[in-house]
């Protein structure tokens, strides 16, 4: 079935948000994206992969530190650096001082060494191996610039990519035509698929192959044949070369080549290729690892020694309840690097709608087809390689992280918007309305996100999001101010916080509309 309008709008509503976001966040307050980047450059300018422990980010990085407003987080870290209360409380002429050196950093200190050494230096190569031809194309723009262009042209691909990734989910589980456009308005209106992807960094090929991964993985299950497995094999090994996360799928994929060789018969030598593939794809990287850290996922916490024997020991320690309400609740907002915090009453009421339409899955049991069952077994899956993280994370920073950090599971959370939507067509009467609520929660979070949350923050140094301090600032013409954090002019990103707002509105009235109009969403939840 074609696209229909309201589909076509969320769509359009996803893109502006994406480029808003990529626009209108600070330089290096997207997760880890000072180190993402420097990854970028060692790659380019010294021809080489960098090492954890060893490898440092340039003196242009270093410099760009001291000159641009951080999170409070990384002013910790970074002498003669200003957090965001500090920036905003700088005249005009001083935040126009530093933007201007800011610029003028010489292209020679990219060649330079600092004293910081990337603490991402052990990640997979594929995403920052992606971004060194872009790099190069932009090189001879200053640092912000430079930067900006890396954001809109990576999170403009990845926007393309979860979208059609997500579609192929939805068809793969024959979700109803009409709930497809709400599953696309809700999961792409969330914040923090945004915080994960619209910023210089790994994740941005991470999260669409993760969608496109448990897609193939859906399509494998009811057709074994040679190219649904080849591709489920492709898929995973560019995972893995992209994030050790996708270890975590491992177990699914062996699993279903074993079970589709005794019981539906396919060839052994469909079996040896698609192993083959994903060995000499990814295999080399992770023996690499192997070699260099004794670890053969090489995440920071395996490296510096801390294991299964450690996990074991912290998990009676932590409160389970608490850390997975709060990873909820992160893994729809964070406000970035900052960590802002967001209304809980109005994330519950998305994480209870979410509830509601896992309810009603369990209630249809019976509709339960196989594909999803695997479906449930990847995320299970990835959902234990949640909570062994949680564990080490918990003793690697001696029980100040509860939970996992929330970007990890961004396209995993896709797929449980599917099943969710999925449910609410298994009982149309009641799970349109569901839906419905769904789509306007989530379009309110997105709007406020940028009108109450992020701007006010980075640009005002608001950040407890008072409705009569937000509304006071708004009318101080804050837009100089704006302009003097934000990565495009305050101009192109009014006006595009003036076009998301009105595809946003008009997207959801679609939706709305599509889902609560009487028969033909009636006909269409049936098909």
């Amino acid at each position: 079935m074609k696209p229909r309008a309201p589909e076509y709008l969320a769509l359009a509503a996803a893109l502006v948000n994406a480029v808003l976001y990529s626009c209108a966040l600070p330089l290096w307050e997207g997760f880890d994206e000072v180190v993402h980047y420097a990854y970028i450059e060692t790659i380019l300018v010294h021809h080489h992969f960098p090492v954890l422990n060893e490898t440092r980010v340039s003196k242009e990085i270093r410099d760009s530190l001291s000159l641009t407003p951080l999170s409070n987080e990384q002013c910790e870290s970074v002498p003669g650096s200003s957090s965001f209360e500090q920036w905003a409380g700088l005249s005009d002429g001083q935040k126009e001082e530093r933007k201007t050196e800011l610029r003028e950093i010489p292209q020679s200190a990219r060649e330079q060494m600092s004293e910081y050494k990337n603490y991402e230096a052990q990640q997979a190569p594929l995403a920052y191996m992606a971004y060194v031809p872009l790099d190069l194309m932009f090189a001879k723009l200053p640092l912000p610039g430079r930067i900006l262009a890396l954001r809109l042209s990576g999170t403009a691909v990845s926007c393309m990519l979860i979208y059609l990734g997500a579609l192929r989910l939805l068809r793969e589980l024959g979700v109803a035509p009409v709930f497809r456009p709400a599953m696309i308005a809700t999961a792409l209106a969330s914040q923090m698929l945004w915080a994960a992807v619209a910023h210089v960094g790994n994740d941005a090929l991470a999260v669409p192959l993760t969608v496109f991964f448990l897609g193939q993985l859906a399509a494998a299950v009811q057709d074994t044949s040679a190219r649904n497995v080849l591709m489920l094999a492709a898929v995973l090994a560019f995972g893995l070369l992209t994030k050790a996360y996708f270890l975590a799928f491992v177990p699914v994929f062996l699993a279903l080549l074993l079970i589709a060789l005794r019981t539906r018969g396919i060839p052994w030598q469909l079996v040896l290729v698609a192993l083959a593939l994903v060995l000499l794809l990814a295999a080399p990287w992770y023996a690499r690892n192997f070699a260099l850290y004794s670890s053969i996922s090489g995440t920071q916490q395996s490296v510096a020694g801390i294991g299964l024997r450690q996990a074991v020991s912290a998990f009676p320690q932590i409160d389970w309840i608490r850390s997975a309400t709060e990873f909820s609740r992160w893994s729809l907002w964070t406000g970035n690097y900052s960590f802002l915090s967001f209304s809980k009453i109005t994330l519950d009421i998305e994480i209870w709608l979410v509830r509601a339409g896992l309810l009603i899955y369990l209630v249809f049991w019976r509709s339960i087809q196989k594909a999803e069952l695997w479906l449930w077994a990847a995320c299970g899956c990835f959902g234990l390689s949640l909570v062994y993280q949680t564990c080490v994370t918990w003793v690697e920073s001696h029980g100040l992280a509860r939970f996992a950090e929330p970007w990890y599971g961004q396209g995993v959370i896709i797929c449980v918007w599917a099943l969710c939507f999925l449910a609410f067509g298994r009982w149309p009467s009641g799970g349109r309305w569901i839906a419905a609520v769904l789509v306007v929660v989530s379009a309110w979070i997105a709007a406020m996100t940028y009108l109450a949350k992020l701007l006010p923050y980075y640009a005002g140094g608001i950040k407890m999001g008072i409705a009569s301090a937000v509304w006071k600032w708004w009318l101080s013409d804050p837009w100089t101010a704006i302009g003097g954090v934000t990565l495009a002019p305050a101009p192109v990103v009014r006006w595009l916080l003036i076009v998301f707002n009105v595809l946003l509105i008009a997207a959801s009235v679609a939706v709305v509309r599509e889902l609560l109009t009487g028969s033909h969403s009636r006909r269409s939840a049936t098909k």
